[in-house]
């Protein structure tokens, strides 16, 4: 019962950590806080082995961070004693799919530093994990993706000046007048018209722009996608299970969560996000986490959308005691 809140309370933090919930503390806890945090962290002394830094980790809610300094890194410190690792080995088979979750919530919300750091989290637990490879291309895409949108604009070329031959002045002699120097015609380096052109005529009104599937020309810029209201949703055409979190599993909890999510022109999914959530905390990072895998049909547009995941536990499980 002890290791089933322990667990149960893992998730909790989890789920809090990478979904963003909570509101912002107020302008006078914060330092309260914060001198609160590191009276526990002094208080007691101070851990001996790695296993019970990691256990100490794990009680001050640390699991994934500071880097360096976190549960998950602990543990793995500790699997290489040969006393701890049978435990220490356990521990992180139990926390390898949080760290999963949050990895893709990191995903979700593009933060490739955070995910990188994470799937090196879940090298280090299992190298054969089944999912980082599908983990590393989500990462590496994230990343070329902010590269492209950071890349420095195009500089135009500086203008070419031609310089002109100096003109020497003319000899002044006494009682001669000065003749006034030739004008000096400067070099253009654009052709210029021999005859001015007559006023165009005044451009007609753009057509004005409707949402639908029209060609595209060859050689137009590329566009944000706009998403489509109320337009005919896309069908789902690759679902995916979600992951039952450890804790409910263990307690025998069912619930389910509601998230909103953007269906891109190509069916990909971007931009969940969690609407409601039934209990509060438990399923919210799991659900988030599956809508990323979801594929619907290629519509060329963006729609807007919404689903329930409902995690129920197995017939010979929902009533048991």
């Amino acid at each position: 019962m002890k290791a089933m809140w322990k667990w149960m309370w893992v998730g909790s933090v989890l789920c809090m950590t990478a979904c963003g919930a909570g509101s912002p503390p107020a302008a006078g806890s914060e330092g309260q806080a914060s001198s609160a945090g590191a009276a526990d962290t002094s208080a007691g002394p101070v851990p001996a082995t790695s296993y019970e830094r990691a256990t100490r980790a794990l009680s001050q809610r640390r699991m994934l961070s500071p880097a360096g300094d976190n549960a998950v890194e602990h543990y793995l410190a500790a699997r290489a004693e040969a006393t701890e690792h049978a435990r220490a080995q356990a521990a992180l088979a139990e926390l390898q799919p949080y760290v999963l979750i949050a990895a893709e919530q990191a995903i979700a919300r593009g933060d490739a530093q955070e995910a990188s750091r994470l799937q090196g989290l879940i090298e280090r637990i299992d190298a054969r994990a089944p999912a980082l490879p599908r983990l590393a291309m989500e990462v590496a895409a994230l990343a070329r993706e902010q590269a492209a949108q950071v890349a420095p604009a195009a500089v135009a070329p500086p203008a070419v000046v031609v310089p002109t031959a100096a003109v020497p002045a003319p000899a002044r002699g006494a009682g001669t007048s000065v003749a006034a120097p030739a004008t000096i015609t400067p070099v253009v380096t654009e052709p210029v018209p021999a005859a001015a052109p007559s006023p165009a005529p005044a451009p007609a009104p753009a057509p004005a722009v409707v949402a639908q599937d029209a060609p595209i020309p060859a050689g137009a810029p590329a566009v944000a996608p706009r998403v489509a209201q109320g337009a005919r949703a896309p069908r789902l055409l690759q679902d995916a299970q979600p992951r039952y979190p450890l804790p409910a599993l263990r307690a025998r909890i069912e619930g389910q969560a509601e998230v909103a999510f953007t269906v891109q022109p190509d069916g990909s999914v971007r931009d969940v996000r969690l609407l409601s959530s039934t209990p509060g905390g438990m399923f919210d990072a799991s659900a988030l986490a599956v809508a990323q895998r979801w594929r619907f049909e290629a519509t060329g547009q963006a729609h807007a959308s919404s689903r329930t995941v409902r995690f129920r536990l197995p017939a010979g499980d929902a009533g048991g005691g």
